[in-house]
């Protein structure tokens, strides 16, 4: 009977050692699975980006909008960064949080980390909506060159910024596009440095800003995405107030674009807001059409208009 007892003891210890073995090592794989890369290799040195742009390799869209390379950055730490800011001209530090699968977030920004090493360093930009990643928005990819690879390759960052071969051929043919068809709203596309209104008569009065997709978070790229004139002209033939966009094509001219109004009023708008644009905006203004890497082309501008008798 006691050599049963020692028995059945020395089993029990024997399948509760097997126990804790598996479970360490199922603890470990958890680990294994979470643990965060690091940045060991970039702690210390100033990177600065060279490129962003879209997963095809452009880094422009098909409506105009331009990624463009901005950040310097320097890792103090595996969980602190300091981010060079153009508009206080200075760098800020920011804590490095990470969450999983390679995503951080830093500068309130989410992003993935692709690629780390003394030279380069290249982050997935992430959209992140009700805490998931949009796999469709995260499209956006930033490279980064150390100082001093940079100084061993003898490049000028600000070269290297600027929009390549690739690029122009992109928007050559977004530019025949919309020249083709310059009065439809659908191939026009956001000129990088848009159309500009002056008037040549003191009866007519412009005032040119830029509409907010967010106004409570507007972005910079609003001011060539959107932009916006309000126009006012004395001595009209009558009063009238009306908001509608043109399309201002690579000569100079205007075409009436879109408005909102109820389809039964729509043809008689269509020729008043034409009639307008003939009698007073072709006439009075001087208007430089927009453009995009020194090339013009058809690009819309959003038009408030109020003449006064």
């Amino acid at each position: 009977m006691v050599q049963n007892d020692k028995k059945t003891k020395r089993y029990h210890a024997v399948v509760l050692l097997i126990i804790v073995a598996l479970a360490a090592c199922k603890s470990k794989g958890a680990q294994e699975a979470i643990r965060r890369p690091s940045f060991k290799a970039a702690i210390g040195t100033q990177y600065t980006e060279v490129r962003r742009e879209f997963d095809n390799g452009i880094s422009f869209s098909e409506y105009g909008f331009q990624q463009e390379p901005e950040w310097i950055l320097q890792f103090l730490s595996e969980d602190s960064v300091k981010i060079y800011s153009p508009f206080e001209k200075k760098f800020l530090h920011y804590p490095v949080y990470f969450d999983h699968d390679s995503v951080f977030n830093m500068a309130r920004e989410w992003v993935r980390l692709k690629h780390v090493n003394q030279d380069s360093l290249v982050f997935q930009l992430l959209q992140v909506e009700d805490k998931a990643v949009s796999k469709e928005r995260s499209n956006v990819y930033m490279r980064f060159y150390s100082e001093p690879y940079l100084k061993k390759i003898s490049a000028d960052p600000k070269i290297l910024q600027k929009p390549n071969k690739k690029d122009t051929l992109y928007i050559k043919s977004l530019i025949a596009k919309a020249n083709r068809n310059p009065d439809n709203p659908d191939s026009a596309f956001s000129a990088r440095t848009p159309a500009v209104f002056k008037s040549t008569t003191p009866a007519i009065t412009l005032k040119r800003s830029h509409g907010a997709a967010d106004p409570l978070n507007p972005s910079p790229a609003d001011a060539y995405l959107n932009p916006e004139y309000s126009i006012f002209i004395e001595g009209a033939y009558k009063d009238f107030n009306h908001s509608f966009t043109v399309l201002v094509d690579q000569n100079g001219k205007i075409h009436l674009g879109s408005f909102n109004i109820d389809e039964e009023f729509r043809e008689s708008r269509t020729r008043v807001l034409k009639g307008i644009i003939d009698v007073y905006l072709h006439k009075y203004l001087e208007v430089t059409p927009g453009s995009t890497l020194g090339m013009q082309h058809t690009s819309e501008v959003m038009i408030y208009l109020k003449g006064r008798k």
